[in-house]
């Protein structure tokens, strides 16, 4: 126990003592509904393996800059697996790479989707001074997701997914209230209540601190959660996790059960396989009509 908690505490204190306060320069912003409706993006054929094609993205902070790698292809009936990363994973396909090796995926289509601002730490902390471009950057790859799920390109998959690791399990999360195209969601180390992150373990600049009803309403979305069908989610959770807490996440997806891992917020991502592991029962789970869920 003790060692994960440590571990989570040292990653915080490098993120405060690194990085810049999220939102220190404004924190007005539009609905996260609103910023969905903005955006628009086209997305090219699917790019050979290995290969990362940049996605342009229009929305309400302006042009973005969304990405996608094809981690491996299956036949045209192979299982897709959309894969979103944590915020700040530099590179972008760095955990679901090492989750998905060539020689563990031959039967899969894996995506690795890459979200705008997250290029280095410079963009991610010059973009994140301001709460619109965090929206924005959330909406883009909600929409991407649906835009990949609906390809021709797609259309014989047995089953797609989406997936994603902390800031990729809300990312997932929202697309799953807003399209839930995708025959089931992983949402690894997060929850509904997004917010709270910014108002307690990572805490966001005091001007947006002091309007926390802004940062509630455009970034949580625990009471929609409340009234939606949710049974094609698997949710994992983390028991020490120090910045998506148990204590805070757990309670945010209501009485839904999700799997916990013995771990801190890292454990997965340092431990990739055991996200392959998930994301293959829930695919086995589908195909044996949710017998096996739990």
């Amino acid at each position: 126990m003790i060692k994960h908690i440590l571990g989570d505490r040292l990653f915080l204190t490098l993120i405060g003592v690194l990085g810049k306060p999220f939102f220190s320069r404004s924190v007005e912003t539009a609905t996260f509904g609103e910023h969905l409706d903005a955006i628009s993006l086209a997305v090219p054929i699917l790019p050979d393996v290995g290969t990362f094609t940049p996605i342009s993205v229009m929305g309400l902070a302006g042009p973005m800059e969304a990405g996608l790698k094809l981690i491996s292809r299956g036949g045209p009936e192979a299982p897709v697996v959309i894969y979103h990363q944590g915020g700040g994973e530099i590179p972008f396909d760095r955990t679901v790479s090492a989750a998905f090796p060539p020689d563990m995926a031959a039967d899969l289509t894996v995506i690795a989707i890459k979200t705008p601002f997250q290029t280095d730490q410079k963009e991610l902390q010059e973009r994140f001074q301001d709460f619109n471009n965090y929206v924005a950057m959330i909406a883009s790859v909600v929409a991407l997701s649906e835009a990949l799920i609906q390809m021709p390109e797609l259309s014989r998959a047995s089953c797609k997914i989406v997936a994603g690791y902390s800031l990729g399990g809300f990312v997932s999360g929202r697309h799953h209230l807003h399209y839930n195209s995708a025959d089931a969601y992983v949402p690894f180390v997060s929850g509904t209540a997004h917010a709270e992150i910014f108002l307690t373990t990572v805490k966001a600049a005091a001007l947006a601190r002091k309007r926390p009803e802004v940062l509630r309403t455009r970034l949580n979305y625990t009471e929609a959660w409340a009234r939606h069908d949710n049974s094609n989610v698997y949710p994992v959770l983390g028991r020490y996790d120090q910045l998506n807490r148990l204590s805070v996440q757990g309670p945010s997806y209501g009485d839904m059960p999700y799997e916990l891992w013995n771990g801190g917020h890292l454990h997965g991502a340092q431990h990739p396989h055991l996200i392959r592991e998930k994301i293959l029962s829930v695919i086995s789970d589908i195909r044996s009509g949710g017998a096996s869920r739990w």
